[in-house]
Order: structure tokens, then sequence, then C-alpha cells
């Protein structure tokens, strides 16, 4: 069910609990969600302020109940403001179940982090998403800081198709299409469906010598349906299916998980 909180200042914000939690239990999804240390937090419903034992049932806290949360400041004065500790809240949208999030993160905070809050929110493997910011998908060991994430950015949660191994033909060949960049004429080759998608380099490497196709010297990377694909997953992992085209661009990519 979800429950709304108030703080002392004045801000709302929609924390989703279970009918049997314990107050203990809420404060530190409060922790998790907004950065409060559970130790400075005090519950407050109806007037009456939450025993950490206790639970929902027994306060009566229902789908929509709004609680106070007080946040106590530390004795010596030396309390940093929100936005000088970097912290932010992150509105993370959900487009597979519709749902939005508001989580408290510090903008120092590398993409994983996030994304691990988001998996024990919401039960997602940190391995079946990926986030973007606007049409930047957000590398694992960057900085939020580093796509310049600031107050209320929205971030994208775009799930990859779980694709489970075929138990029969494992070693069946699976034929694709590749288009060099400055090419108009297709390449036809054969890969394993298990095989990480470095092996088409080697295998463009082999044919390149019989073909004389344009190959860059320089550096290339794989794009399939207008994705950067990764050299270290299988081409199982990016669904390429029977007659797809792969294109070839000059460069390198850099950064990433």
């Amino acid at each position: 069910m979800d429950v709304i909180f108030e703080t002392s200042r004045g801000r709302h914000f929609t924390i989703e609990i279970g009918f049997f939690d314990t107050v203990l239990e809420i404060k530190e999804k409060i922790k998790r969600h907004e950065g409060y240390p559970v130790s400075s937090q005090k519950l407050v419903f109806k007037g009456e302020e939450l025993i950490d034992d206790r639970d929902t049932e027994h306060y009566e806290i229902l789908q929509g109940s709004r609680l106070q949360l007080i946040v106590a400041e530390p004795d010596d004065g030396s309390r940093v403001s929100a936005e000088e500790a970097g912290r932010v809240h992150v509105i993370v949208k959900i487009p597979i179940s519709k749902r939005q999030l508001s989580l408290g993160v510090s903008v120092m905070d590398v993409v994983s982090s996030l994304k691990e809050r988001i998996q024990e929110s919401e039960g997602i493997p940190v391995n079946r998403f990926a986030l973007f910011y606007g049409t930047i998908e957000l590398q694992d060991n960057r900085a939020l800081a580093d796509y310049g994430v600031t107050e209320h950015s929205e971030v994208n949660v775009v799930t990859r198709p779980f694709l489970p191994a075929p138990t029969t033909s494992a070693s069946k060949k699976l034929k694709l299409m590749v288009l060099p960049k400055c090419g108009t004429k297709k390449i036809p080759v054969e890969v394993n469906a298990s095989d990480n998608v470095s092996e088409l380099r080697k295998e463009l490497q082999r044919l390149h010598a019989h073909l004389q196709f344009d190959l860059p010297s320089e550096g290339y990377f794989f794009i399939y349906k207008q994705n950067v694909m990764d050299d270290d997953q299988t081409f199982r992992w990016h669904d390429i299916r029977p007659g797809d085209t792969i294109e070839i661009f000059n460069g390198n990519v850099t950064g990433g998980s």
C-alpha cells in the first residue's frame, strides 16, 4: 500500500509499505528512498509518535494514510543542507508497470547504486534494465553528476527482453547481414546465437581477406536497431533474429559497465 509522508518543511513523498511492516522497517525504507538516517527519524500519526517495534496494523495505517516525518537536526549545528551535500530527488519512470518513483540520491552516487535502489523497490534485476536520461543511456560506473542530473530530473527505466537459452540446437548457426558504414552491399555472416558479439569482429576480419569490403582500420562498433551493441554480450542477449541487419560505424565506444 502507498503511504504519504510530510516533512516539517512541507515536502510530500509517497512510499509503498507492507500491511504488517514495523515502524522500524518503514524508517529503513525512508532511509533507502530519501537518505535520512533511521536514528534521526521520528514518525507521527494522528498526533502520536510511532514506536519502532509496533506495526502498521497496530496503528491502523492504511492505503493513503498521511504520516508526519520529523528529522532531528545535529546538536553541533554542523548540518549541511541537502543542496550543499549534493542530495537531490530524481523521478524514476517505469513504463512497463506505469509506475513512478521519487528517490533521494546524491549526485555523486554512481549509476549502479541507483539501479540497486530500483531493484530493491521494484524487484527488477539490475542486469535486466538500462537507465536513460533523455536519450542518453547511463553507464554503471559513472556518477549521476556526470550526466547533469539535478533536483527532479526524470530517469527512464528501459527493460531488456528476457531470452531463455534454448534447450536444443545450442550450436545452430544464426544467419545475419552486416552493412558497412559507407557500403550499399550487405555481407552475409553466420554466427552462433550464444557467441559474444566480439566473435563477429573475428568473422569479419576473416571474410575481409576474401571479400575486400570496407572495414575501418581506426576502430569501429556495431549498431542494431539504432542501439550500440555490447561486445561482451551474446547475439541472443541482443535479441538478434535470422536475417537481421547489423551496421558498422566508425569510431570507438567509451565508458560502459
